[in-house]
């Protein structure tokens, strides 16, 4: 038989030294379960048991305070546990257990972080697809919870929030095309479909200023003409700034109406 000389709690574990073999570390569940104390015995059978059912319970610990802080994935916490160096076999004992409980629910999971970046109005549905890839959730699982939960009308909703921001905080001062351009490139960016960008942008009902956007052409003129003006003359500037506007957005028509003032 094998004797306990020792057992002394430390922070989350019992340390138990024995007469005939190594120190060993164990839970507080385990020593309840075995009745652990000084001077105990056990069989070389029951120590392995003992052994078996602590690395168990300390995994389990580990995972449940994982979760602890917050919802996590099944994969987040196989990761986590096999980080720990956790045994594979109890890893799939632990997950089979955990899941049992609904300590683990990627199903609820999944819904979770769907409504919050909805109600966040951050990210379109591809976007939150394949964030929800990279946590290792499956993509059945995804489209599903997806498709009750991410409507075609919240979509378009949050889109539009989204493309009122875009044009409040960053885009306000550009010309009517581009403006649309960059609007749509930002909401494809963030995962929303090319058909609800064009819903979103078109729901905005934007018009040109004609006014702003004389402002803003002939400012962009005199920025090329600087810019451009050290190194060409003549049809080469006139050439090199056309191509400059009609990159920042401005149409031809416009283009070529407001360079009139101009000798080139």
């Amino acid at each position: 038989m094998i004797k306990i000389t020792a057992i002394e709690k430390k922070k989350r574990l019992y340390k138990v030294e024995f007469d005939k073999h190594d120190t060993i570390y164990v839970t507080e569940d385990t020593v309840v379960k075995y009745m652990m104390s000084k001077a105990a015995e056990y069989s070389e059978e029951q120590l392995k048991e003992i052994i078996e059912f602590a690395n168990f319970s300390r995994g389990k610990n580990l995972a449940i305070y994982y979760i602890s802080f917050k919802m996590r994935t099944k994969v987040e916490v196989i990761k986590y546990l096999q980080e720990h160096e956790i045994d594979n076999r109890q890893i799939a004992r632990i997950i089979d257990e955990l899941e049992s409980s609904k300590y683990i629910d990627d199903a609820s999971y999944t819904e979770s972080f769907i409504n919050s970046k909805i109600n966040s109005q951050t990210n379109g549905p591809y976007q939150i697809k394949q964030k929800l890839s990279t946590k290792g959730i499956k993509t059945d699982l995804i489209d599903e919870i997806m498709s009750q939960t991410y409507t075609r009308e919240s979509q378009v909703d949050v889109a539009t929030n989204i493309a009122e921001k875009l044009v409040m905080q960053k885009y306000s001062k550009l010309p009517l095309k581009m403006l649309k351009i960059k609007i749509n490139q930002s909401l494809v960016t963030k995962g929303f479909s090319y058909d609800i960008a064009k819903i979103a942008i078109e729901s905005l009902e934007l018009e040109s200023d004609s006014e702003q956007e004389s402002d803003l052409i002939q400012s962009e003129i005199e920025k090329s003409m600087r810019k451009y003006g050290r190194k060409y003359d003549g049809y080469d500037l006139k050439q090199r700034v056309i191509q400059s506007l009609a990159r920042k957005g401005f149409d031809f028509d416009t283009i070529n109406r407001e360079l009139r003032e101009y000798d080139f």
